[in-house]
């Protein structure tokens, strides 16, 4: 087996080579394939994959598939979120089906405890593959606030559970659980709807432009334009859940009125149906996967909130199709999967305008910004 830091050695190397194993350490896949998702030609990308192939670093046919022979090292990619982090393990060369996760009902709102239980996973999932923690070899990091590219610090505005230095604390902890070997490996971070459009770009939905929505706690947007993030001078890119959607209207923690993330994010659908349940002398959903479930089996209030945030979804699209015209929105979170239902009734609101009629509704994989930190962590920083 070749070792990932040996095989991603900028001395060794040169730059195309390595832009064509960090891809194939995402997926396989053809030469043609390869030269969309690095931005490098045809011709250097068959030049690059002739040398891993004399090398012995990668398999395939001119008309197959290239992959990359098993490699040693374990990729870790971490979502942490507010209330949940989301943990996943790979080796570089296994599929995407193969990753190993871990869900920890623990998030920023516990303090400090959820590293301590993130590390704990990390141990078990390298365990389960065989390996320890100084097998270590990245380690991705999504988070639900913007990053500035410079120092991967929260961009402002920040949600006021925004941590500095998030990275370089969960790398510090690793190191006093696991020793100075897990410790020299170092966290990269963004944002995760842009790990999220990562995923889905990398896996699910190769458009050339791609804009991803996550609904949370938070409503953030990551865009991604051919094999390359948009973050834009200070990380806030695509941040489409301050768009204003109703002038005048609520004020948002951002310092402007009327946001859309003040309207559609998980809090605020669910203060919503509170409001109007109550008035009714209803028990209103405690959770977003129970006002889901009361509108798939009709719940005229619950179904109404969710056509409400869809609609708003719409409008914000509208409002930032002149900026970000993309060909495909894919929508993720824990509100994506009631936004499914109401489907149509988005649509119809992008039909309205010229700016988005060609504009694709799409629905996110389970975990993605889980699986686009991994991927994040395979491009990124490596020790």
């Amino acid at each position: 087996m070749h070792e990932t830091r040996d095989l991603l050695d900028p001395e060794a190397r040169s730059d195309s080579v390595l832009q064509v194993i960090r891809a194939l350490m995402c997926r396989s896949g053809l030469r043609t394939e390869l030269a969309r998702r690095t931005g490098l030609s045809i011709a250097s990308v068959s030049t690059a994959v002739q040398r891993l192939l004399d090398d012995g670093i990668a398999h395939g046919g001119k008309k197959e598939a290239v992959a990359l022979r098993p490699v040693t090292g374990v990729a870790v990619g971490i979502q942490v979120g507010a209330r949940h982090v989301t943990v996943a393990a790979r080796l570089p060369h296994w599929p995407r089906e193969q990753v190993r996760l871990v869900s920890l009902g623990q998030g920023l709102r516990d303090g400090a405890a959820w590293i301590d239980a993130a590390a704990d996973a990390v141990a078990g999932l390298a365990g389960s593959i065989g390996r320890g923690p100084a097998d270590l070899a990245t380690v991705g990091l999504a988070v639900p606030w913007p990053v500035d590219p410079r120092d991967l610090s929260p961009s402002p505005p920040s949600p006021w559970f925004a941590a500095p230095d998030l990275h370089r604390r969960l790398s510090a902890r690793f190191g006093e659980v696991f020793g100075e070997v897990f410790g020299e490996v170092k966290v990269v971070v963004d944002a995760d709807a842009r790990l999220g459009a990562l995923n889905e770009q990398t896996y699910h939905h190769p458009y050339e432009t791609l804009l991803y929505v996550e609904i949370a706690e938070h409503v953030l947007g990551g865009l991604v334009v051919g094999p390359r993030m948009v973050r834009g001078a200070l990380g806030r890119a695509g941040s489409v859940g301050h768009q204003v959607v109703e002038p005048g209207g609520l004020d948002c923690w951002c310092g402007k009125r009327g946001c859309l993330e003040r309207y559609i994010s998980v809090p605020a659908v669910l203060e919503g149906v509170y409001v109007s349940l109550r008035a009714r002398g209803e028990e209103p959903p405690a959770s977003v996967g129970a006002l889901i479930d009361r509108a798939r089996d009709g719940d005229p209030d619950c179904r109404w909130a969710l056509t409400a945030a869809a609609k708003r979804l719409a409008r914000a699209l509208r409002e930032s199709a002149a900026t970000l015209e993309t060909q495909a929105v894919v929508l993720g979170g824990p509100l994506a999967p009631g936004l499914r239902l109401v489907a149509a009734e988005c649509e119809q609101e992008l039909r309205r305008s010229a700016w988005t009629r060609h504009l694709e509704l799409r629905f996110a994989q389970p975990d993605a910004a889980a699986h686009g930190a991994l991927i994040l962590g395979l491009i990124g920083h490596l020790r």
